[in-house]
């Protein structure tokens, strides 16, 4: 039995869908879960055990997107691409995205595959359209690959784990640039390009000093932005660097977006800054990991700087609070 998932949108999507290639694992030990990505977000695949094999999406228009440049190299990529999926004649193909992603819903019927299953006018959730927050029910983007697949029962969204798989060279190599581990190590992740979901760079120049009495703070950001804080400041080149330098904290501070999920999927605490909309932060909050969710208005930046300082300190509390003993 061959498998076809295609995710050819963000990181922290992909990172979503992970639960549901090891659900599609378990119940097909014997199936080939084969992934159609982007050369963006595949990375995030690399060693994991439930994937077999991975594909590279072919845009055919945003060809700053496709691993070669240009119309005609897209033109080439696309029907090779087409070919040698055709060739691997899949059993069962999957969009998992709880949208409709009309690119791949129409690369995917392109391939021939007899069971296709995606999400429809009906059974989407869309959060830019108002009718749909309004009346539909909000259950994490995590659950919405399983509504396609009764085959595999009833899943609670909060028994579902997300998963990364660290390159151990790479880990090696940031945890001797970082040296010996003194302090609790609290990774401020700065950067968001979507104008709603950006703090203001003086506020986390302020929580990084504030927070450096009690713990050691890193900076993640852009490198063409500014620096905002005296704190040590992280120059990351690519996406497994990221996945390898975060693995080495014992949290994350980051407004919606990869940070979030790349912490749950590494089992680190998250203090995850959302907009106050509930189609938000219901739908993308860190999924298996002690959490705090911020909110408070239609922007993030109406979050209060107090009020990420406490979770921080809340969170890393509840860390180094010796268990309880039972019986």
């Amino acid at each position: 039995m061959r498998i076809l998932v295609i995710r050819i949108d963000f990181l922290g999507d992909m990172l979503c869908t992970t639960p549901l290639l090891h659900a599609l694992r378990q119940r097909w030990p014997g199936a080939e879960i084969h992934v159609l990505g982007n050369r963006y977000n595949l990375p995030l695949l690399e060693r994991n055990p439930d994937v077999a094999a991975s594909h590279v999406y072919i845009y055919s228009k945003q060809f700053e997107r496709n691993p070669r440049p240009g119309w005609f190299a897209a033109a080439q990529d696309r029907l090779a691409l087409l070919a040698r999926l055709r060739r691997l004649r899949f059993d069962l193909l999957l969009v998992p995205n709880g949208g409709m992603n009309k690119n791949s819903i129409s690369f995917a019927r392109q391939l021939g595959v007899a069971d296709c299953r995606w999400h429809t006018t009906a059974s989407e959730f869309d959060d830019r359209v108002a009718a749909h927050a309004a009346s539909r029910p909000l259950r994490h983007e995590a659950l919405a690959g399983f509504a396609l697949l009764p085959e595999l029962g009833e899943v609670d969204a909060d028994s579902l784990r997300l998963r990364v798989y660290p390159d151990a060279r790479l880990q090696a190599l940031w945890r001797a640039r970082l040296g010996a581990k003194n302090r609790p190590r609290v990774g401020l992740f700065i950067s968001n390009k979507a104008a709603a979901r950006r703090w203001p760079w003086s506020r986390w120049s302020a929580l990084a000093d504030r927070l450096q009495e009690r713990v050691e703070v890193l900076i993640f950001q852009d490198p063409a932005e500014p620096a905002v804080a005296a704190a040590k400041r992280l120059a990351i080149a690519t996406l497994p660097e990221l996945v390898a330098a975060t693995s080495e904290l014992d949290l994350v501070v980051s407004a919606d977006s990869l940070p979030v999920h790349l912490g749950a999927a590494l089992q680190i605490p998250v203090v995850a800054l959302f907009e106050d909309r509930p189609e938000k932060y219901l739908r993308w909050y860190p999924l298996g990991v002690p959490h705090a969710l911020l909110y408070a208005g239609a922007r993030v930046d109406a979050i209060a700087p107090d009020a990420v300082e406490r979770a921080v300190h809340c969170l890393l509390d509840a860390q180094q609070r010796p268990a309880r003993r039972v019986g």
